[in-house]
Formats: structure tokens, sequence, C-alpha cells
């Protein structure tokens, strides 16, 4: 089984993604992709940065940079999770690889509060340039660049996560559930 997971910045989707790890699920970060290939090219990872990187990937086609991810772990055939999906051809691509996709939301102010918890440099940033951010990432009429909104749009499943506790352990588990009684 691949599952993708799509949403918002300071969503929860690592949390989402660690929690299928655990139940066996192998993790693939796009996010650790950029930020390994932005290092390559010596420049800092910072969340500008990997947007920009991406989306010179998406421009050679619009399911490159998934490709390319899903590339380093050919010797893995199932029980994939890749985390994050940033627009409709990239959940799309993952969809016609028999996947399903899952979107996590959270209320702006609580996923800006998230950010600063976890502390990365990539999320030391003020909140305007936060919300600077996400709209760069949350829409585009070139379907080569972030769409949030319609990738967010397509997914399989939704996942509101206001608050991560048992509850978004439990959604997941729901839709395992489901998915695996669909096979």
């Amino acid at each position: 089984m691949i599952l993708g997971i799509t949403g918002t910045i300071g969503a929860g989707k690592g949390t989402v993604a660690m929690h299928l790890k655990k139940k066996g699920f192998h993790h693939i970060s796009v996010s650790a992709f950029l930020e390994s290939e932005a290092l390559r090219r010596g420049l800092i990872p910072t969340r500008v940065v990997c947007r920009e990187i991406a989306n010179e990937y998406r421009a050679k086609h619009s399911t490159a940079l998934v490709e390319a991810v899903l590339g380093e772990i050919n010797s893995v055939k199932e029980n994939i999770v890749i985390e994050s999906l940033h627009s409709v051809p990239e959940v799309l691509y993952i969809r016609n690889l028999g996947g399903k996709v899952l979107s996590v939301d959270a209320p702006l102010s609580v996923r800006y509060e998230r950010i600063q918890k976890r502390g990365e440099e990539k999320d030391a940033v003020s909140f305007d340039d936060f919300l600077k951010e996400q709209n760069k990432q949350m829409a585009s009429e070139n379907q080569d660049e972030n769409n949030l909104k319609g990738a967010i749009g397509v997914a399989d499943f939704h996942i509101e996560n206001a608050e991560i506790s048992e509850g978004l352990f439990r959604k997941i588990d729901d839709i395992l559930e489901q998915l695996h009684e669909s096979v």
C-alpha cells in the first residue's frame, strides 16, 4: 500500500507519517529530499529555497519531484508513506500507483505555534513571513508549482488536526481499517 500525505504547513503531516511508520510503513520525506538537494547545491535549506527547488523539478514535468523521491527507495515496494505532496498531479500520480492520499489541516494560529515549537531553522520566521509562504504554497495557476489547495481538494481522506492527541491517531487507524476492508 502506498499512502501520500498532503496538507498545510504545521498541520501535523510529519506526525501522521511517524504514526504510520509505527504501523509498519516506510516513510519517505519530500522535505528531507529537498533539504539534501539544497545542501548539495551549497544553499541554506529554507522553506523558500526548498519550494523553488521543488518547482524546478515540477517544471521538468508535473510528477518529476515525486518520481525522484520515490526513486530513492527502489527496493521498497509496499507499505510506503510519502510526505508531503504539494500539487494535484502529485496526488494523481500516487493514485495511479494504486495509492491513497490523506490531507491534514489545522487552524492557522495552531499551525504557526507548532512550527515555532519545532524549532527547525526553516521554521524560524515571523507570523507575516509564515503567512506569505503559506499563501505561495496554497495556490498557483501553473500545475507545475505548489498548489496545496488543489492537492488537499483531491485527497481521498481529510483529517482536521486542531490538537495532536490520541484522537488524531484514532482517525489514522480508522482510515487504515477502511483501506484494509476495501482491498
